[in-house]
């Protein structure tokens, strides 16, 4: 008899398998090969699927390392059509490695999420097309597609170019496309201090907000998130790539309109609108409340479709964060006492309850989706009943839940000694970064936080530092400080670009009730596709 398993029996049965894998990989880590890069990945995805911070950050590490020993950031031969006789690598395998090489990409600038210090691979370096569609690679048909600065290869002969290469672009090409236009947006929001105001029109904001729209508006007919779209990609069993691609832009207009919400996102250097500007402010707010609401919609059609197309490891803390947003537009930018406020609250919380729908189907399928789940909940509570409107003065927003770490309580830099630069104090310390710094039992760390009277950044006077008491929930720290630089969805790119089937670790829903560690999948899981 058969009985449906429990959500922490799903995330374990997967351990053996890949304990198993990640000894293998560094029993051979002198051995450097396409395999062995290609399961480095496969176990960097399930580290962040459990939870395994520290060993995440390390195995992208890793396969930056090795994709650079191989070289596959460079075209295998110049014969990109395969048109040559005596060529030894078939198209499928050209084309496998190029797959290859941008997923590794995508991992290092999540990893990095803006910050130079932690990435390795300069997409400058990156001297390879971009990967074709899924029909052209299932038929092993070799094509031109276009680099990641829009151009082809530059040796091409004239006559091998098509008159349109993005026509031979597929989803993944489109994902990577935007990952690009995500880092600029990231490394603009940690150099605040820096950028010119946002409301100016040659201002950086205005430049990649254009950039994050263009890409979007360049999206082709089979890729927009429409109701046939939704139905071919579900019968390709690609509607999970789908999903994750229209979260990822969405999530991305978050990340760049959260200039109108400094308190929210702990701003280090949070511009201020001066009173001529509170137009501009005002729309930069609704702006950033309706992205959010957009993120719900998705997710929440989405989980209609059944949770295997929300296995993505990035989505938990995406639909989390488009809850936090939403309320805090709510609650804190508007006075929630006027009858139109009170109005976009029941048209709102719909969305909030389907946010949560969305994280209690994931919990099977990701470590935090629980944790999450319920930090939703208690907000929506705190929100009150449809009919009861919170006052203004009220935050349903939880305080930073993290504890702060002691050696860092005190530090402040001598008078007239600039701070040494560390990504510690630019990263949530709950970062994949943070989290493997704090597993090490001897860090040295000369670094000091400058005080705000030597350092000469703005420090918004509504922030206060993060306040907790011991004995918070472990993972309730997705709720706040997302802002200062690090999303906790940026380190969460799962392996399946076209696939929504459940990944190996997870298996099916129903099981004989036996041990994990002895389940056997019997799942050849492909790289991305």
């Amino acid at each position: 008899m058969t009985q449906a398993l429990s959500r922490k029996f799903i995330l374990r049965a997967g351990s053996h398998w890949a304990d198993t894998a990640y000894k293998m990989l560094l029993e051979s880590l002198d051995k450097i090969s396409i395999e062995n890069l290609m399961s480095a990945q496969l176990i960097y995805d399930y580290a962040l699927r459990v939870g395994n911070f520290a060993q995440a950050f390390m195995l992208g590490g890793l396969t930056a390392r090795m994709a650079q020993a191989l070289q596959i950031n460079l075209e295998y031969s110049t014969d990109v059509l395969c048109q040559e006789p005596g060529h030894n690598l078939s198209v499928t395998a050209r084309e496998g490695r190029r797959r290859l090489m941008w997923s590794c990409f995508v991992t290092d600038a999540l990893l990095g999420s803006g910050v130079d210090q932690l990435m390795l691979v300069d997409e400058s370096d990156v001297k390879i097309q971009l990967p074709c569609n899924e029909r052209k690679f299932l038929e092993g048909t070799s094509c031109i597609t276009r680099t990641l600065n829009g151009t082809v290869l530059g040796f091409l002969p004239s006559e091998a170019i098509p008159p349109n290469p993005d026509e031979n672009m597929g989803l993944m090409a489109y994902f990577i496309q935007h990952i690009r236009v995500r880092k600029q947006v990231l490394r603009y929001i940690k150099h605040l201090d820096t950028a010119r105001s946002p409301w100016l029109a040659d201002s950086e904001f205005a430049i990649l907000d254009k950039a994050c729209n263009d890409w979007y508006d360049s999206l082709p007919i089979n890729l927009q998130f429409t109701a046939s779209t939704i139905y071919a990609r579900k019968a390709s069993s690609q509607l999970g790539a789908l999903v994750l691609l229209h979260c990822a832009h969405h999530q991305t207009l978050c990340d760049l309109y959260r200039l109108g919400a400094p308190a929210l996102f702990k701003l280090r250097s949070a511009i201020e609108f001066p009173p001529e500007q509170s137009e501009f402010l005002r729309k930069l707010q609704w702006d950033l409340y309706e992205a959010a609401k957009a993120l719900a919609a998705i997710l929440g059609e989405a989980e209609r479709h059944g949770s295997y197309i929300l296995s993505d490891t990035w989505l938990p803390s995406i639909t989390y964060d488009s809850s936090r947003i939403m309320l805090y537009y709510l609650t804190q930018l508007i006075d929630p006492r006027e009858q139109d406020s009170k109005d976009l609250v029941l048209q709102t919380i719909p969305y909030l309850q389907s946010n949560i729908r969305a994280l209690k189907a994931m919990q099977a399928l990701n470590a935090v989706s629980e944790p999450l789940c319920n930090a939703a909940e208690t907000m929506l509570r705190r929100l009150g009943a449809e009919a009861e409107i919170v006052g203004p003065s009220r935050n349903i927003i939880p305080d930073d839940p993290y504890l702060p770490d002691p050696e860092d309580g005190n530090r402040q830099s001598p008078p007239g000694i600039p701070a040494q630069s560390a990504p510690d104090y630019v990263l949530n310390p709950l970062s994949i970064y943070r989290m493997a710094r704090k597993t090490i039992p001897e860090r040295h760390a000369p670094e000091r936080i400058a005080s705000s009277a030597t350092s000469g950044v703005h420090q918004p006077s509504d922030v206060s530092p993060p306040t907790l008491h011991p004995g918070a929930d472990e993972l309730m720290f997705f709720t706040s400080d997302l802002g200062w630089a690090w999303q906790p969805a940026e380190t969460a790119l799962g392996s399946g670009m076209e696939r929504t089937g459940l990944h190996p670790w997870v298996g099916g829903t129903q099981l004989q009730d036996t041990d994990p560690e002895q389940v056997s999948w019997g799942q050849n899981f492909p790289f991305i596709s």
